[in-house]
């Protein structure tokens, strides 16, 4: 009686311990960093694309740390809103050191240092460094856009 007791315990344990939902089965992946840039008139804050000073045509991304050779990147003209985005950082790229020019014109230098990272079964992309040199700049809180302030 004592061994069908035990092997009865034994088997409500069992299906109880099974009931324990995994942590990692949510899916909780944040994907990699993309950055946004809008590139503004330093005086009167107007979109330069927008405005027809820059032609989209003309920007150029180079990688310094790979011969110049070219860095794709997406340009959003939809309803006017004339954002060039970089990336991604965190899963393919870790480091980057990047010109963005617009003809003959560098706009400015961006350095990222990023890296995927996870925690609690959940990956994330940690930024640990990011600058941007040679240009005035702002982080739009409310957008994530960074405004690049560029002096004609």
């Amino acid at each position: 009686m004592k061994i069908k007791g035990f092997i009865l315990l034994f088997m409500v344990a069992f299906v109880l311990d099974s009931c324990n939902v995994d942590n990692c089965d949510v899916d909780c992946n944040s994907g990699p960093l993309g950055l946004n840039f809008e590139l503004l008139d330093k005086a009167t804050g107007e979109n330069l694309f927008t405005n027809g000073t820059f032609d989209p045509a003309d920007i150029e991304v180079l990688d310094l740390d790979n011969n110049n050779s070219s860095v794709q990147f997406t340009f959003n003209s939809e309803n006017d809103i004339n954002i060039i985005n970089l990336g991604p950082f965190g899963w393919e790229t870790n480091i980057a050191n990047y010109l963005l020019k617009v003809g003959e014109r560098d706009i400015f230098t961006l350095h990222v240092d990023a890296e995927e990272k996870t925690e609690d079964c959940c990956s994330f992309v940690q930024v640990n460094k990011l600058e941007i040199i040679n240009a005035d700049f702002e982080l739009n809180p409310e957008t994530g856009i960074y405004e690049i302030l560029v002096e004609l």
